[in-house]
C-alpha cells in the first residue's frame, strides 16, 4: 500500500515537475515576446540607442532567437557609426541558421543586411561576394528579389569606381554656434552668405521631447560677419506649432523662405517672406503646385519665374519625381512639367535646388549610378530645355548611405552641406562647409535694379527679360517684387544683355548691360546698380533761348562732351553670317548689302564671319538692322560689340 502511494506520488511529482517547466518555459517565452515587441517599438519610433539595448539582452538570453539578430543589425545600421557591430552581429546571426534557414525568408533578409552593412561600412567588394551568395539562395522566379539584389549589385560596382577615384576637398565644421548635440541639417544660404538657415531638433523651453529622444524639427538662422557665424537663434513664426516645419530652400535674394508641413492634406508645401526684417506668417502654395499628393520640395529660380519641386503625384516614373512650374503673364503657376527620364527613375528623387545661374539643377536620387540610397547629383538645362544626363558628385560627397542635401555657393567653388559621419561632429547630424579643391564653372555678377517709374504708374505684372546677346539665349524672366518693384538679377560675366522691361506684351524700357569678368561677385563682393552700369543712347540736345555767344559756347562744351561720349562709347556691328567654311561666292549671300560696308573676319574658332558697319551705340545698329531685315534675308544676323569680334580675329 506504501509503495503504491509512494509510486503515485513520484508520478504526481514528476508531473507537477514536468508542468512546472513547461509553465516556466511558457512564461520565458511571454517574457522574451514581450521584450522583443518592445525592443520592436523603440526602434519604429526611431530611437535606436534604446531598441539596441533592449536587443542586445535578447540575445543575450537567447542566443539562437535569430530574428533578434537580424533587428539588432538593423537598428545598428540606422546610427551614424554602426555599420562594423552591424556586420558582427548579423554575421554571428547567420552562423544560428543550417543550410535550409539560410534560404528561407528570415535567413534572405539576414544575408541582405549584411550585404547593405558591408556597404555602408564603404566595403563593396564584400558586400558584392554576400550578394553573389545571396542570389544562389533566391528562387528563380522571385522577381522582387532578383531586381533588388541587380539594384545592389550596381550601386557596389558604382561605390568600387567612385571610391577609387575621390573627390578632392576641404570640410569644415561650422563650429557650436551653429550646430548641437541633436540633428541640423538642411542648411540654405542667400547669395551673399552672410545669412544662414538651417533646420534642427535642438531643445527649447517650447518644445516637447519625443519618443526618439529629440524635438520637432524647426527653423534657425544665424549670420556672418564673413570670418564668423554667430550664435543661432530660433525663428520665431515656426513655433507657433508643436509640429515639424523644416527649411526646404531660400531664394537667392534672401527673401522667400519654402518650407516643409504635414497637413491635413499630406506633405505639403509652404513660403514664408521677409518683410521689413521679419519672417512672415508661412502661406500654402497654391494648387497646381501642391495636389492631394505629397510634396516634399521646392526651390525658386532667381528670377522668380520658375519652381522647381518634388511629388509623388500621378504620372510619373515612379515614387518621387522632380517637376517644373513656370509662372505665366499674369503671375500665376502654370501646369507643372516632369522633367523627364534624363532626370527622374523609376526611384525616389528629392531636394532640387535650382543655382542662380537659372540652368544647373541639383538633387538626389536612388537611381542612376547612385552608391547606394540617395546621392547628390547635378544636371544641367541646354538652350533647348533639355536637361543633360546627371552627374554624380562623387564621394566623399556622396556615400553608400542618404546623401540628399547640397547648397553651392554662387560661383560653385564649395557649398554647404550636412552629415553625421565626420569625427568632429557635435551629435546627430552637423552642418559643414565643403571647399572643392578644384573650382567649378561658373562667375556670376550680382546686379539690383527696381521698376521704372511709367511701369509704376501703368500697373498691371512687371516683367524683366534677360536675353544674352552672345547666343540670343533667354536668361530671365525676372518677376520684381509686387511691393517694392526691386528685383535682383545673377547673371554670368564675360556676356552683354539686353534687358526689356514689360507689361503684358508692351515694352516699357529697354537697355544693354555688359558684364565683364571684373563684375563677378565672388570676387570682389560687390552688388552692383542696373541704373550705374546700363547703357542707354546720347542725351538730347535741349533748345534754349539764349544769345549768340552763350549759344556758341554752349554748342562748343556740347560738341566737347559728345566727343568725349563717342571715346567713351562702344562701336556696334551688325553679323550677317557666321560660316563654318569661307563660301567661293559670297556675294552671292550677300546681295543687296553695301559691298563697301562688309568685312569678312577670319577667327580663332575656325569661322569666317561676315560683319557689316560700325555703329556708335546699340540702338543705331539695332535701327540699321531693322532695315537690313526689310530685304527678307539675313533673319539669323543680329548686332554685336565689335570689340567681341576684335578679340576673335586671327592676327596675320
Amino acid at each position: 500500500m506504501v509503495n503504491f502511494q509512494i509510486k503515485y506520488l513520484l508520478l504526481f511529482i514528476l508531473s507537477f515537475s514536468c508542468w512546472l517547466g513547461e509553465s516556466q518555459q511558457k512564461r520565458n517565452e511571454r517574457q522574451k515576446d514581450k521584450a522583443f515587441y518592445k525592443a520592436i517599438a523603440y526602434a519604429e519610433a526611431d530611437d535606436y540607442e534604446r531598441a539596441i539595448q533592449e536587443f542586445k539582452i535578447i540575445v543575450q538570453q537567447s542566443p539562437d532567437f535569430v530574428e533578434a539578430y537580424l533587428q539588432l543589425g538593423l537598428c545598428y545600421l540606422n546610427t551614424n557609426t554602426g555599420a562594423d557591430s552591424a556586420i558582427v552581429i548579423l554575421q554571428k546571426g547567420l552562423t544560428q541558421l543550417d543550410v535550409e534557414g539560410q534560404t528561407s525568408f528570415l535567413g534572405q533578409d539576414m544575408f541582405m543586411a549584411l550585404g547593405k552593412a558591408h556597404q555602408m561600412a564603404l566595403q563593396p567588394d564584400s558586400a558584392l561576394l554576400v550578394y553573389e551568395a545571396l542570389n544562389n539562395k533566391v528562387a528563380v522566379d522571385d522577381f522582387e528579389m532578383k531586381q533588388e539584389l541587380a539594384q545592389e549589385v550596381s550601386n557596389c560596382e558604382n561605390a568600387l569606381i567612385f571610391l577609387a577615384n575621390p573627390i578632392q576637398l576641404t570640410i569644415v565644421n561650422l563650429g557650436k554656434e551653429v550646430n548641437s548635440r541633436y540633428d541640423d541639417h538642411s542648411p540654405l544660404v542667400n547669395a551673399f552668405e552672410d545669412v544662414l538657415l538651417f533646420t534642427s531638433r535642438r531643445s527649447t523651453n517650447k518644445l516637447p521631447l519625443l519618443q526618439d529622444g529629440q524635438y520637432p524639427e524647426k527653423v534657425y538662422y544665424s549670420t556672418s560677419d564673413s570670418i564668423n557665424w554667430s550664435k543661432s537663434e530660433s525663428l520665431a513664426v515656426f513655433f507657433k506649432s508643436l509640429e515639424h516645419e523644416s527649411g526646404l530652400s531660400l531664394s537667392p535674394d534672401g527673401k522667400s523662405l519654402f518650407i516643409y508641413r504635414n497637413d491635413k492634406e499630406g506633405k505639403s508645401i509652404y513660403v514664408s517672406y521677409l518683410e521689413n526684417d521679419e519672417w512672415t506668417e508661412p502661406v500654402k502654395l497654391p494648387y497646381p503646385i501642391n495636389s492631394a499628393a505629397n510634396e516634399t520640395h521646392a526651390s525658386l529660380s532667381s528670377d522668380r519665374s520658375t519652381l522647381y519641386f518634388t511629388s509623388d503625384r500621378e504620372g510619373g516614373y515612379g515614387g518621387i519625381d522632380i517637376y517644373m512650374s513656370k509662372k505665366d503673364a499674369r503671375g500665376q503657376w502654370g501646369e507643372p512639367r516632369n522633367l523627364g527620364a534624363s532626370v527622374n527613375t523609376p526611384f525616389d528623387e528629392e531636394t532640387s535646388m535650382i543655382h542662380p545661374d537659372g540652368y544647373t539643377l541639383y538633387f538626389a536620387s536612388e537611381g542612376h549610378n547612385s552608391m547606394g540610397r540617395m546621392d547628390v547629383f547635378y544636371t544641367q538645362m541646354d538652350a533647348d530645355s533639355i536637361w543633360s544626363i546627371p552627374v554624380n558628385l562623387g564621394y566623399p560627397i556622396n556615400t553608400p548611405d542618404d546623401d540628399f542635401f547640397f547648397m553651392p555657393s554662387l560661383d560653385k567653388s564649395h557649398a554647404y552641406y550636412a552629415s553625421a559621419r565626420f569625427n568632429d561632429n557635435y551629435g546627430g547630424s552637423d552642418i559643414y562647409r565643403i571647399e572643392f579643391d578644384s573650382a567649378f564653372e561658373g562667375e556670376l555678377a550680382i546686379i539690383e535694379s527696381e521698376i521704372s517709374e511709367e511701369a509704376r504708374q501703368q500697373g498691371g505684372i512687371v516683367r524683366i527679360m534677360v536675353t544674352r546677346m552672345t547666343d540670343k539665349r533667354l536668361m530671365g524672366d525676372y518677376r520684381p517684387d509686387s511691393k517694392s518693384g526691386k528685383y535682383t538679377m545673377f547673371l554670368e560675366v564675360g556676356h552683354e544683355y539686353a534687358i526689356e522691361e514689360k507689361i503684358d506684351e508692351q515694352v516699357i524700357e529697354e537697355a544693354r548691360v555688359n558684364v565683364t569678368p571684373k563684375m563677378n561677385y565672388q570676387t570682389n563682393k560687390v552688388v552692383h546698380s542696373f541704373e550705374e552700369i546700363k547703357m542707354t543712347p546720347p542725351l538730347k540736345r535741349a533748345i534754349v533761348h539764349k544769345t549768340l555767344k552763350e549759344q556758341n559756347e554752349i554748342i562748343i562744351e556740347t560738341l566737347e562732351e559728345e566727343i568725349k561720349q563717342l571715346e567713351r562709347a562702344p562701336f556696334y556691328t551688325i553679323q550677317i553670317l557666321a560660316l563654318k567654311r569661307k563660301p567661293l561666292f559670297a556675294s552671292m549671300y550677300l546681295k543687296g548689302l553695301d559691298v563697301d560696308d562688309i568685312q569678312t573676319v577670319s577667327c580663332k574658332d575656325g569661322f569666317t564671319r561676315y560683319i557689316y558697319g560700325a555703329y556708335i551705340g546699340y540702338e543705331a545698329a539695332k535701327f540699321r538692322r531693322e532695315q537690313i531685315l526689310k530685304l527678307g534675308r539675313y533673319k539669323d544676323s543680329y548686332v554685336r560689340l565689335i570689340d567681341e569680334i576684335e578679340e576673335l580675329r586671327v592676327v596675320e
